[in-house]
Formats: structure tokens, C-alpha cells, sequence
């Protein structure tokens, strides 16, 4: 959060009331007409000195720039994302996202941290495992955003209203494809008899085997996900799905999956977005401001070993 000067502390009325006016300054387009005086008076329940005198404070910070035209009202000529936003309290956002156990996922930590870096935001990264513990992390408040499939988030959604995609990353930004890895070196497929490896928290890879194993009498083993390899290695599951962008998928026997069903849901498995709470509106303009692109193009020279990966 933005400390302000003399008047203007962070627990000040002065400052509690210049935020709360950069908040909606924010979504004042340049060139538009800003709310009237007495309106932002009646709005936030101060007097119109108190609006006054914080509109001239964030002109002073060079937050923006404004011009009256007399019985027209007033207009904003320029605003300053950089300081707009420190006046507004966000100039820090957490967000949680999967064990960087692949380039692609370091990549796209990397991207976020450089996108948000150009805007003057303190990007804070915590990393876990599962999607659905991650959502479930953003529901209670404890993240802003949370990375995850467009397949996850679309699921979650449906359940909870509140939700909403604030960036998507196109196919392939998540994970390049997932397989079925096998035990025994002769398998192609999943054979009734067999132990099978799946992570309940993760709703990608349990709908998967879901969909590999539907009408076969196999076992489920629910295990984390990061331990599903060496349980395969030491030959006590028989089979699992398993995301190919991670580091030692190519030791094992690994096929391309079986179903129609898996399939088709690949596409939506394979998007990165990022999730968020619909009422974070402050959250909403930031995301406007990056560049998927520029995002993208750092995740693909992460992942050709072209840039040193930091987040």
C-alpha cells in the first residue's frame, strides 16, 4: 500500500479519501467528464473543500491532469497509471499458481513478474499444488489471483458466481499435452486389474481419469500429484495421466490418451488464465494494462533456455 505524506497517511481521513477517489478516477476514461464535485462529496460523505483539496493533491503527484470548462463541468485530460495507482493502495498484488516444476510454468511466472515490474506493481508469487486448493485459496481471500487451467476455471465457475477470468493466454500457455504413463513398458492403454495414480485436488488430470477409465474395473490410488512418477517408478500404481512439459515425463513409457472424451478436453486443459473475484475491480484495470504478447514471448524464451527464469 502507497504511504502518503503529511496529511495524506495510509490511515489518515485525508488519505483514506484521496484512495478512495483515485479508485474511481481510475475508471474515468481521458477525456471524459470526471463526477461532479457535490456528487463525490455525497458519494464518499465528506464536504466538497475535502474532494477539492484532494484533486489537487493528486494533480501534484502527477497522477493526473485535469480541465475545467466551466458550466460543462470537468474533464481528465491524462492520468498516470503508475501513480494513480500507488494513490489508489495497489501497488502490490499476490497471486498463486502452480509448483514451477516446468519451463512453460516458470515461463509464464516470469512473464507476469516482468508485465507487472513495467507497471511499478510488487508482484508476490506463492506456489501450489492442485487447482481446485488454488481457487479454493482465492475464495478465501487469500490470493488476488490464481493461475490455472481455462478448463478448471470454467468448472469452478459454474459452482461459484463470484469468479471470473481476468487474463487469458491462449492453447498450449498451461501445458503442452498430457499423457498416460505406464508402469510396464508394454502398455498402450488402461486394463481392467490395474492401480491407477490420481491427485483429487487437481481437477484436470482426475477428469482425464475419469475419462481413460470410465466402464473398467481398475483401482484409483489418489496421491499428490508431484509423487505420481515415483509411485509409477516403484511399481506401485500401474498407470496415471501426467502433464508432458514436466522434466522427466520422457523416462517413462508414456501414450497418447485413449478417449474422445479426453481428448476434446485437452483444449481447454492446455489454456492458461488467471482467476479472480468479479468484485476486485481494481484488480480488473490492472490486468487491462499488460500485454498477453509481451507475456507469452518471455514464457517461450524461458522455455528455449533463451532467458534465466526469475519470479
Amino acid at each position: 500500500m502507497n504511504i502518503l505524506k503529511n496529511d495524506y497517511g495510509l490511515y489518515s481521513k485525508r488519505g483514506l479519501i484521496l484512495q478512495k477517489l483515485a479508485e474511481k478516477l481510475l475508471f474515468v476514461e481521458v477525456n471524459e467528464r470526471i463526477p461532479k464535485i457535490e456528487d463525490l462529496s455525497i458519494d464518499l460523505q465528506v464536504g466538497r473543500g475535502t474532494i477539492q483539496t484532494s484533486l489537487q493533491r493528486l494533480v501534484e503527484l502527477k497522477a493526473i491532469s485535469l480541465e475545467s470548462r466551466g458550466h460543462l463541468g470537468t474533464y481528465l485530460r491524462s492520468k498516470n497509471h503508475h501513480e494513480l495507482l500507488k494513490s489508489a493502495g495497489m501497488n502490490q498484488i499476490t497471486a498463486v499458481m502452480p509448483l514451477p516444476y516446468s519451463k512453460k510454468y516458470e515461463g509464464i511466472a516470469t512473464g507476469l513478474t516482468i508485465a507487472f515490474e513495467e507497471l511499478h506493481i510488487f508482484f508476490n508469487i506463492a506456489f501450489m499444488r492442485g487447482s481446485s486448493l488454488r481457487i479454493q485459496a482465492l475464495q478465501d481471500g487469500r490470493y488476488d489471483l490464481a493461475l490455472v487451467s481455462k478448463y478448471s476455471a470454467n468448472e469452478h465457475m459454474r459452482e461459484d458466481k463470484d469468479l471470473a477470468i481476468g487474463l487469458s493466454f491462449g492453447e498450449h500457455s498451461y501445458v503442452s499435452g498430457h499423457a498416460l504413463m505406464f508402469a510396464d513398458d508394454t502398455h498402450t492403454t488402461i486394463e481392467n486389474g490395474m492401480k491407477i495414480g490420481v491427485d483429487p485436488s487437481s481437477t484436470d488430470q482426475r477428469t482425464l481419469i475419469v475419462a481413460e477409465t470410465t466402464g473398467k474395473n481398475v483401482e484409483l490410488v489418489e496421491l499428490n500429484y508431484m509423487h505420481l512418477l515415483s509411485n509409477l517408478h516403484a511399481g506401485k500404481i500401474d498407470a496415471t495421466v501426467w502433464n508432458m512439459d514436466e522434466k522427466s515425463s520422457g523416462e517413462v513409457n508414456n501414450r497418447p490418451l485413449t478417449t474422445a472424451n479426453g481428448t476434446m478436453l485437452e483444449g481447454e486443459m492446455s489454456e492458461a488464465v488467471c482467476l479472480m473475484r468479479k468484485d476486485n475491480e481494481k484488480l480488473a484495470y490492472i490486468l487491462q494494462l499488460l500485454s498477453v504478447e509481451a507475456i507469452l514471448s518471455i514464457q517461450k524464451q524461458v522455455e528455449e533456455n533463451e532467458l534465466i527464469p526469475r519470479y
